[in-house]
């Protein structure tokens, strides 16, 4: 399967809370390959399975994108969970189903986190700043979490006209990117 796009804010698909990958099979791998493709051309570094209408428990990303645009380390995380965290920030956060909308979001600072890639083996990362902000966005999509309910009632008021017009596109179950 290849993704034909990501799925914008207004979607249903991205409020389920997705299940565990229980094989790593062609398909999957097709669909990994094409989620890479489809980050490499996206204003973004990392795009979890409920983005492409899949209900699976994994996520992408590539911290190069941004340090190093012509520089790729792609990382696939499959069934993955957050075992450490570790103090709080809040920073302006933006999402690829939500274009243009970048709302403050309080996370932890540093985090660790388990789960297992492409080949199966265990893998564990750990990191700080972005990254850590970048991982616990991910593992959000994947509990059916959207950036919405990150945002104050401000937000969401400051926000509407945007809001309707992403909504509106989700709603009609297309993309967004």
């Amino acid at each position: 399967m290849k993704p034909a796009g990501i799925l914008s804010y207004g979607d249903p698909r991205l409020l389920i809370k997705s299940t565990e990958v229980t094989r790593i099979d062609q398909e999957m791998s097709d669909l990994v390959r094409g989620m890479f493709e489809l980050l490499y051309r996206v204003p973004g570094i990392g795009i979890a399975a409920p983005q492409v209408g899949c209900n699976m428990r994994f996520f992408v990303f590539d911290m190069n994108r941004r340090a190093d645009p012509g520089s790729r380390t792609p990382v696939t995380m499959i069934n993955p969970v957050i075992s450490a965290k570790e103090g709080a920030i809040t920073q302006e956060e933006g999402c690829l189903s939500f274009p243009g909308i970048f709302v403050p979001v309080e996370r932890a600072l540093r985090i660790e986190i388990k789960g297992v890639d492409m080949e199966g083996k265990d893998l564990v990362l750990e990191g700080e700043g972005l990254f850590a902000r970048l991982i616990q966005h991910e593992m959000d999509h994947l509990e059916g979490v959207l950036l919405s309910e990150h945002m104050t009632r401000w937000d969401k008021l400051r926000l509407q006209k945007e809001m309707r017009a992403i909504e509106k596109i989700g709603r009609k179950g297309k993309y967004v990117f």
